[in-house]
């Protein structure tokens, strides 16, 4: 009997059991960069794309992967917009903080710079929310190129698992901020070292802060 009262709370976080009546909007809940320790800029510009992601991915819909053929999606609550672009927002902040924003932007259409960084969403879900323990994975791939010679410098996948502590709306999207913002920890000396010693120069705000 508690066991099936344990499934029956879990599933509630489900598309198909919302807490909320259908007339309500969802909540939104959105992602943060972690405080970055700011170490150089760079003399050459640096492009962050929109990452890739798969259709189930690729949506408003916070992601539950119930097993390894099955995307699912929370019920009672969403990202503010699709999940790529809010990813690419997290990077151009994180970015920006450890380097200086003078050199970061997006990629667009007329904007010309020297180094892009392009990534691919592979997994930004909840696995096992049904077992007692579960946690967040992430699994994001990175490519460094350099436009101008249309080299790739670096390729390398990064990924993470951070446990969900409590079962609620809060409580997930915390864990997956928190695996997003240890990714972009592994991310950020990967790209420093991929790049070379010339392009990084030392911050003059460094040490003030």
């Amino acid at each position: 009997m508690m066991k099936k009262l344990h499934l029956l709370l879990f599933s509630c976080f489900l598309s198909g059991c919302s807490l909320l009546s259908q007339e309500e909007p969802l909540p939104l809940y959105t992602l943060k960069s972690g405080h970055i320790l700011p170490n150089a800029t760079l003399s050459s510009s640096l492009g962050i794309d929109v990452p890739l992601g798969e259709a189930s991915l690729d949506t408003q819909r916070i992601a539950v992967t119930p097993s390894l053929y099955e995307r699912d999606y929370l019920a009672d609550g969403q990202w503010p917009d699709r999940l790529p672009k809010i990813v690419q927002e997290v990077l151009l902040e994180s970015l920006s903080e450890r380097w200086g924003g003078a050199a970061i932007s997006r990629v667009s259409m007329g904007l010309q710079v020297k180094y892009v960084l392009q990534t691919e969403i592979q997994d930004f879900s909840v696995h096992q929310l049904s077992s007692g323990h579960p946690e967040a994975r992430l699994k994001i791939a990175f490519k460094l190129i350099n436009l101008r010679t249309r080299d790739v410098l670096a390729a390398h996948v990064f990924s993470v698992k951070e446990p969900v502590c409590i079962v609620s709306m809060n409580g997930i999207v915390g864990a997956l901020n928190k695996g997003l913002q240890a990714l972009i920890g592994q991310v950020i000396p990967w790209i420093e070292g991929s790049l070379k010693e010339s392009v990084l120069n030392t911050r003059s705000d460094k040490l003030s802060r």
